[in-house]
């Protein structure tokens, strides 16, 4: 490792998303430069994974029974807003798993599947560990 790599790691530290053409240029070198020094630095094992991490630290599973009359119009509806959803057979229609930074937020959340049309009852679980 020589200088150059360095550089390129605390430009990758600040933003993992960073493209490899704006770090060459910020680094004054070409792109073709940058994703061979990135490469030979994951085949040596000096960046060995790709990591996220981010502000949320709440998460939530919100299961929902719904008006089976509705049932089908209201999926496609939570489909459409949220990533994570689960359609079961049973008690519970709909689970739906939500991130996010505070528990106010993932109650505004709750409170929106709350208000959409053919949801019956919610329950929330928050995940302790």
């Amino acid at each position: 490792m020589d200088e150059m790599d360095y550089k390129i790691l605390d430009l990758l530290r600040e933003n993992s998303r960073e493209k490899n053409m704006e770090i060459a240029r910020k680094l004054n070198v070409s792109e073709g430069t940058i994703r061979k020094r990135i490469f030979n630095m994951v085949n040596s094992g000096i960046i060995q994974k790709f990591t996220i991490e981010s502000g949320i630290s709440i998460e939530g599973i919100v299961l929902i029974k719904l008006d089976s009359r509705k049932a089908s119009t209201t999926i496609k509806t939570i489909k459409n807003i949220y990533k994570d959803v689960y359609e079961f057979s049973g008690r519970i229609d709909v689970a739906v798993r939500i991130l996010k930074s505070t528990i106010d937020e993932l109650n505004m959340e709750v409170d929106k599947i709350r208000d959409l049309s053919g949801v019956l009852n919610t329950d929330t679980m928050v995940r302790l560990k």
